[in-house]
Protein backbone atom coordinates (compact mmCIF):
# COMPACT_ATOMS: atom_id res chain seq x y z
CA UNK A 1 0.00 0.00 0.00
CA UNK A 2 1.11 3.54 -1.01
CA UNK A 3 0.44 6.42 1.96
CA UNK A 4 -0.40 9.56 0.61
CA UNK A 5 0.76 12.12 3.30
CA UNK A 6 -2.45 14.17 3.73
CA UNK A 7 -2.51 16.81 6.72
CA UNK A 8 -6.17 17.04 7.13
CA UNK A 9 -6.95 13.70 6.85
CA UNK A 10 -4.85 12.78 9.11
CA UNK A 11 -7.09 15.12 11.82
CA UNK A 12 -9.86 15.03 10.86
CA UNK A 13 -10.15 10.98 9.64
CA UNK A 14 -7.22 9.70 12.12
CA UNK A 15 -8.95 5.98 12.22
CA UNK A 16 -8.79 5.91 8.24
CA UNK A 17 -5.09 7.45 8.22
CA UNK A 18 -3.43 5.35 10.87
CA UNK A 19 -4.74 2.46 9.51
CA UNK A 20 -3.48 3.30 5.63
CA UNK A 21 -0.02 4.26 7.63
CA UNK A 22 0.17 1.72 9.56
CA UNK A 23 -0.05 -0.90 6.45
CA UNK A 24 2.08 1.62 3.72
CA UNK A 25 4.97 0.34 2.12
CA UNK A 26 6.06 3.66 0.59
CA UNK A 27 5.10 7.18 1.59
CA UNK A 28 4.36 9.65 -1.31
CA UNK A 29 3.88 13.68 -1.53
CA UNK A 30 5.73 14.04 1.93
CA UNK A 31 8.32 16.64 0.48
CA UNK A 32 5.95 19.08 -0.87
CA UNK A 33 3.77 18.89 2.27
CA UNK A 34 7.26 19.71 4.05
CA UNK A 35 7.82 22.33 2.23
CA UNK A 36 4.35 23.43 2.76
CA UNK A 37 4.33 23.61 6.57
CA UNK A 38 7.57 25.35 6.68
CA UNK A 39 5.52 28.20 4.25
CA UNK A 40 2.97 28.25 6.37
CA UNK A 41 5.12 28.15 10.08
CA UNK A 42 7.31 31.40 8.58
CA UNK A 43 3.92 33.59 7.91
CA UNK A 44 2.47 32.46 10.84
CA UNK A 45 5.20 33.96 12.94
CA UNK A 46 6.01 36.89 10.49
CA UNK A 47 1.88 38.21 11.27
CA UNK A 48 2.31 37.65 14.87
CA UNK A 49 5.55 39.47 14.98
CA UNK A 50 3.91 42.51 12.89
CA UNK A 51 1.09 43.06 15.09
CA UNK A 52 3.90 42.42 18.31
CA UNK A 53 2.40 38.80 19.55
CA UNK A 54 4.64 37.57 21.68
CA UNK A 55 7.26 40.81 21.62
CA UNK A 56 5.59 42.41 24.95
CA UNK A 57 9.02 43.61 26.23
CA UNK A 58 9.41 45.78 22.96
CA UNK A 59 6.15 47.18 22.57
CA UNK A 60 6.23 48.77 26.79
CA UNK A 61 9.56 50.58 25.47
CA UNK A 62 7.99 52.40 22.07
CA UNK A 63 7.15 56.01 23.92
CA UNK A 64 11.08 55.82 24.69
CA UNK A 65 11.36 55.30 20.95
CA UNK A 66 11.14 57.60 17.89
CA UNK A 67 9.40 56.43 15.02
CA UNK A 68 13.13 55.28 13.06
CA UNK A 69 13.82 53.16 16.34
CA UNK A 70 10.49 51.59 16.05
CA UNK A 71 10.22 50.45 12.41
CA UNK A 72 14.10 49.21 12.87
CA UNK A 73 12.82 47.43 15.90
CA UNK A 74 9.37 46.24 14.77
CA UNK A 75 11.22 44.51 11.20
CA UNK A 76 14.30 43.09 14.02
CA UNK A 77 11.31 41.57 16.06
CA UNK A 78 9.26 39.91 12.18
CA UNK A 79 13.09 39.16 11.05
CA UNK A 80 13.64 37.01 14.43
CA UNK A 81 9.94 35.34 14.32
CA UNK A 82 10.69 34.35 10.82
CA UNK A 83 13.77 32.61 11.87
CA UNK A 84 12.12 31.07 14.80
CA UNK A 85 9.38 29.78 12.26
CA UNK A 86 11.95 28.09 10.50
CA UNK A 87 13.07 26.36 13.40
CA UNK A 88 10.12 25.67 14.87
CA UNK A 89 8.55 23.11 12.64
CA UNK A 90 12.49 21.40 12.53
CA UNK A 91 12.47 20.68 16.27
CA UNK A 92 8.55 19.82 16.28
CA UNK A 93 8.66 17.25 13.44
CA UNK A 94 12.23 16.10 13.18
CA UNK A 95 13.84 16.13 16.40
CA UNK A 96 10.63 14.95 18.44
CA UNK A 97 10.47 12.40 15.81
CA UNK A 98 13.95 11.40 16.61
CA UNK A 99 13.23 11.50 20.18
CA UNK A 100 10.03 9.23 19.73
CA UNK A 101 11.89 6.66 17.68
CA UNK A 102 15.36 6.41 20.22
CA UNK A 103 12.88 5.64 23.18
CA UNK A 104 10.00 4.14 21.87
CA UNK A 105 11.15 2.14 18.39
CA UNK A 106 7.98 3.72 16.59
CA UNK A 107 9.51 3.93 12.67
CA UNK A 108 11.20 7.67 12.70
CA UNK A 109 9.59 7.94 9.22
CA UNK A 110 6.12 7.30 9.97
CA UNK A 111 6.66 8.97 13.32
CA UNK A 112 8.08 12.20 11.34
CA UNK A 113 4.24 11.66 9.18
CA UNK A 114 2.68 11.59 12.42
CA UNK A 115 4.16 14.89 13.66
CA UNK A 116 3.78 17.05 10.39
CA UNK A 117 -0.21 15.82 10.74
CA UNK A 118 -0.15 17.23 14.53
CA UNK A 119 1.83 20.12 13.84
CA UNK A 120 -0.51 21.60 11.32
CA UNK A 121 -3.28 21.09 13.92
CA UNK A 122 -0.70 23.19 16.00
CA UNK A 123 -0.66 26.15 13.17
CA UNK A 124 -4.14 25.92 13.24
CA UNK A 125 -4.36 26.71 16.81
CA UNK A 126 -1.72 30.01 16.49
CA UNK A 127 -3.85 31.18 13.24
CA UNK A 128 -7.03 31.10 15.63
CA UNK A 129 -4.97 32.73 18.46
CA UNK A 130 -3.92 35.39 16.31
CA UNK A 131 -6.86 37.58 15.38
CA UNK A 132 -8.36 37.03 19.19
CA UNK A 133 -4.89 38.71 20.69
CA UNK A 134 -4.99 41.60 18.07
CA UNK A 135 -9.01 42.64 18.38
CA UNK A 136 -8.80 41.81 22.26
CA UNK A 137 -5.44 43.22 22.86
CA UNK A 138 -4.39 40.06 25.16
CA UNK A 139 -1.69 38.75 25.94
CA UNK A 140 -0.58 34.84 26.04
CA UNK A 141 -1.22 34.47 29.46
CA UNK A 142 -5.04 35.54 28.37
CA UNK A 143 -5.54 32.95 26.20
CA UNK A 144 -8.89 31.41 26.00
CA UNK A 145 -8.34 28.00 24.61
CA UNK A 146 -5.55 27.78 28.09
CA UNK A 147 -5.77 27.31 31.70
CA UNK A 148 -3.58 30.66 32.30
CA UNK A 149 -7.01 32.70 32.72
CA UNK A 150 -8.12 30.88 35.59
CA UNK A 151 -4.42 29.88 37.10
CA UNK A 152 -4.15 33.51 37.59
CA UNK A 153 -6.88 33.53 40.14
CA UNK A 154 -4.87 31.29 41.78
CA UNK A 155 -1.43 31.24 41.55
CA UNK A 156 0.87 34.96 41.70
CA UNK A 157 3.92 32.81 40.26
CA UNK A 158 4.48 34.38 36.70
CA UNK A 159 6.52 31.56 35.36
CA UNK A 160 3.76 29.15 36.43
CA UNK A 161 1.12 31.23 34.83
CA UNK A 162 3.38 31.44 31.72
CA UNK A 163 3.10 27.42 31.79
CA UNK A 164 -0.28 27.18 32.41
CA UNK A 165 -1.40 29.35 29.46
CA UNK A 166 0.53 26.65 27.46
CA UNK A 167 -1.94 23.87 28.64
CA UNK A 168 -4.75 24.31 26.13
CA UNK A 169 -7.68 22.36 24.57
CA UNK A 170 -5.51 22.13 21.53
CA UNK A 171 -2.49 21.02 22.99
CA UNK A 172 -4.62 18.25 24.82
CA UNK A 173 -6.10 17.41 21.37
CA UNK A 174 -2.75 16.74 19.54
CA UNK A 175 -1.95 14.67 22.77
CA UNK A 176 -4.40 12.51 22.39
CA UNK A 177 -3.91 12.05 18.36
CA UNK A 178 -0.24 11.36 18.94
CA UNK A 179 -1.15 8.57 21.26
CA UNK A 180 -3.93 7.57 18.91
CA UNK A 181 -1.25 7.21 16.41
CA UNK A 182 2.17 6.10 18.04
CA UNK A 183 0.78 3.67 20.28
CA UNK A 184 0.38 0.58 17.52
CA UNK A 185 4.09 1.51 16.31
CA UNK A 186 5.71 0.09 19.04
CA UNK A 187 5.30 -2.83 21.04
CA UNK A 188 6.08 -0.81 24.83
CA UNK A 189 3.52 -0.54 27.29
CA UNK A 190 0.70 2.09 26.05
CA UNK A 191 0.68 3.73 29.40
CA UNK A 192 4.66 4.14 28.73
CA UNK A 193 4.29 5.63 25.49
CA UNK A 194 1.69 7.81 26.87
CA UNK A 195 4.00 9.21 29.77
CA UNK A 196 6.59 9.41 27.06
CA UNK A 197 4.52 11.93 25.19
CA UNK A 198 2.98 13.74 28.10
CA UNK A 199 6.57 14.29 29.32
CA UNK A 200 7.96 15.45 26.15
CA UNK A 201 5.21 18.42 26.21
CA UNK A 202 4.95 18.86 29.78
CA UNK A 203 9.44 19.80 28.95
CA UNK A 204 8.24 21.53 25.96
CA UNK A 205 5.59 24.33 27.68
CA UNK A 206 7.74 24.55 30.35
CA UNK A 207 10.49 26.07 28.27
CA UNK A 208 8.04 27.66 26.32
CA UNK A 209 7.18 29.59 29.92
CA UNK A 210 10.84 29.94 30.67
CA UNK A 211 11.41 31.88 27.55
CA UNK A 212 8.31 34.03 27.93
CA UNK A 213 9.39 34.75 31.50
CA UNK A 214 12.70 35.98 30.43
CA UNK A 215 10.56 38.06 27.74
CA UNK A 216 11.77 36.27 25.00
CA UNK A 217 9.60 38.15 22.07
CA UNK A 218 8.94 35.31 19.97
CA UNK A 219 5.74 33.58 19.05
CA UNK A 220 6.02 30.40 19.95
Amino acid sequence: MIYQVRLLKGIFEPQRSRYQLQNAEAVTRIGWKLLLLYFLSVLVFAVGGYFGIGSESFSKNITKMDAGEFEAGKLLVIIGNMIAGIFYPTIYVFLSSLFYWVVADIPYIKTVIVQMILFSLHMLEKILLIPLFVLLDIGHDANPFSLGVISQYFIRSDYLIHFFSEVTIFQIIIISLQYYYLKIYTERNKAFVLSMIILFYIALWFVKAFLAYLQVGVFV
